[in-house]
């Protein structure tokens, strides 16, 4: 009879162990999810960097290239040398031409005195006429009441009134040559826009001179180096690509679904697939604002196009985040090396 009681039971506790392990699955799942929900990750992420395009502003031929291929960089070292001579030549000749300019200036500046002496002269000449003609006109006026009345000859009256109109002609000519010599009064606004142009020449023949050197504007590694000293290069041709080092970041691309766990400035941490073992502390820089829709062909390729996983079946799309890197370790900085990224967002991130 007891026999029968337990095979009886036995039933029973098999669907309660069975449904015991189910809830456990579900809470797991439900704890799982819920975390998961809290802190995203992606194992679609690479590490990046700011690239610099090195080129030099000026053509020429290379005379020296004393970096190679993966060399490190400090700010300010010497990249490449261009052949400084021929516009080391351009700088003289354009000091020349302004030394030119600068004495036509100082030429025309002494002419414009000399013509504004002469016009001050005969400015002062007009005076003395005015002052003659007056002079001659009351001598006249006295004496002719005196001839009428017989006091005096005739004659004296008549080279009265001559001197008079020969003071008026002196002052008309006087007058004509005053407002002639103002007239002929040059400027120096061509000479001096002479030496201002010259000036130009002269700054724009030092900076391609200066332009020459070329070096490092940012630490970093030296890539795709392709060229060797003896080498003739164009203005802005790239010579090769230098990864800064400045600040490393690791760009993922995190399905739609999770991007509302997502802020900027939440904590994040990045495993570079080169060592998994070392975790590197970041913090998220920014969400991508969009990708290319593949079935918009037509549209140019002006944002991030990020290729869903499966062609047949409808997926959630993925969206490029990227965060910056805290001090990371410099043996695992690569650029476009495999990474994953873990974000936490709100208290899971203090």
């Amino acid at each position: 009879m007891v026999k029968a009681a337990t095979q009886r039971l036995r039933p029973l506790w098999a669907k309660l162990v069975s449904l015991g392990i189910i809830a456990v699955a579900i809470v797991l799942a439900v704890v799982v999810a819920n975390q998961w929900r809290k802190t995203p990750s992606t194992d679609d992420a690479t590490i990046d960097a700011d690239v610099v395009h090195v080129a030099s502003a000026v053509g020429g031929r290379i005379i020296a290239i004393p970096v190679s291929e993966n060399s490190y960089v400090k700010t300010g070292d010497l990249l490449f040398q261009i052949d400084p001579l021929p516009f080391e030549l351009t700088v003289r000749q354009a000091e020349s031409d302004l030394a030119l300019a600068q004495a036509g200036l100082a030429t025309q500046r002494r002419v414009l005195s000399t013509q504004r002496s002469t016009a001050t002269v005969a400015g002062d000449q007009v005076g003395r006429a005015a002052t003659n003609l007056n002079l001659a006109l009351r001598t006249a006026e006295r004496l002719r009441p005196l001839a009428a009345k017989g006091y005096i000859p005739k004659q004296q009256l008549d080279n009265a009134e001559s001197a008079a109109r020969d003071a008026a002609t002196s002052l008309q000519q006087a007058q004509e040559q005053a407002s002639a010599s103002v007239r002929a009064i040059d400027t120096e606004a061509g000479a001096d826009a002479t030496v201002r142009a010259r000036e130009a020449a002269l700054a724009i023949a030092r900076r391609a001179l200066a332009d020459t050197t070329v070096r490092a504007t940012h630490p970093g590694r030296v890539v795709e180096l392709t060229v060797q000293s003896g080498e003739m290069v164009v203005p802005s041709q790239s010579l090769f690509t230098l990864v800064t080092n400045d600040e490393w970041y690791a760009v993922g691309n995190f399905r739609e679904t999770e991007l509302k766990a997502i802020k900027v400035g939440d904590c994040a941490t990045t495993y570079s697939l080169i060592d998994r073992s070392k975790p590197i502390k970041a913090v998220v820089q920014g969400v991508g604002a969009g990708v290319l829709d593949t079935e918009k062909v037509d549209l140019p390729r002006s944002v991030p196009y990020v290729e869903r996983s499966l062609n047949w079946v409808r997926v959630a799309q993925r969206f490029p985040v990227r965060v910056r890197l805290q001090n990371p370790p410099a043996e695992l900085m690569r650029l476009g090396a495999s990474a994953v990224i873990e974000v936490k967002h709100g208290a899971a991130c203090r």
